[in-house]
């Protein structure tokens, strides 16, 4: 009996000494493979889901900001006594304020904007997977944004800047940081594209001023055109734009 017991014991403490086996450690495998098969799709249409919701967002604060600013009349090229709207680098208070002719010394202060959004590089600032350009009108008829510093300021560039903007947020890596396009401006209201015409992404491919607006108004590319969430949603780039629900 006693050598029995002894002899069962034995064997157990060799089973559990001896470890997995190949089938054993194969099986395991598999089942981390399919678990990840499973949940890399969900999390990643999560992440998507988020970074589109930071940018919305964003794009809600951003058109606070532009208000605040023209009414503080932080910005007055053409000395008027109204103010016109900023870039990002002057919504920040990372880059100084134009006067006619260049950059003033001062900064706008408080920030209307977080300050990652005054960062630009190559033409866009970088949030939550997301570029962010903001376009202003011009004189010369051509809606400009600003490419690193903050472009001079210009006495014939005020009453148009008084009047219209609009900011494009897209992608930074499309279908893995984002996938659909925004825009707001003056108007206020966000209009959103699927962004798979356009296929929008990174820095060296963004919207062009007149990408929300209608090809049919009196001058899209300098933003004196209506939006085109009112008119069938035909942009400028040829994607559709509609109203964000």
């Amino acid at each position: 009996m006693e050598g029995t017991t002894m002899g069962r014991l034995a064997r157990r403490d060799a089973a559990a000494g001896r470890g997995f086996t190949l089938v054993e450690l194969s099986v395991v495998v598999a089942m981390i493979a399919l678990l990840a098969a499973v949940m890399t799709p969900a999390l990643l249409r999560s992440k998507l889901c988020a970074n589109e919701s930071a940018a919305i967002g964003a794009l809600r604060t951003l058109a606070s900001a532009e208000t605040q600013f023209r009414q503080a009349a932080a910005v007055d090229q053409d000395m008027d006594g109204t103010g016109e709207y900023g870039f990002l680098g002057e919504l920040s208070g990372a880059s100084p304020l134009r006067v006619d002719g260049g950059l003033g010394g001062a900064a706008f202060s408080p920030p209307a904007v977080p300050t990652e959004l005054g960062t630009v590089r190559q033409g866009s600032a970088q949030r939550s997977g997301y570029e962010f350009r903001v376009y202003l009108p011009t004189y010369a008829g051509q809606a400009v944004h600003q490419a690193a510093a903050v472009p001079a300021g210009d006495r014939s560039d005020g009453n148009l800047q008084e009047e219209r903007w609009c900011c494009y947020a897209w992608p930074s890596a499309r279908a893995q940081t984002g996938g659909r396009a925004f825009c707001v401006s003056d108007a206020g209201e966000i209009l959103v594209t699927d962004n798979r015409a356009q296929s929008y992404e990174g820095t060296t491919k963004a919207p062009a001023p007149e990408a929300a607006y209608d090809p049919a108004g009196a001058d899209p590319d300098n933003l004196d055109a209506p939006r085109v969430a009112g008119s069938g949603g035909r942009g400028g780039d040829g994607g559709t734009w509609l109203a964000l629900r």
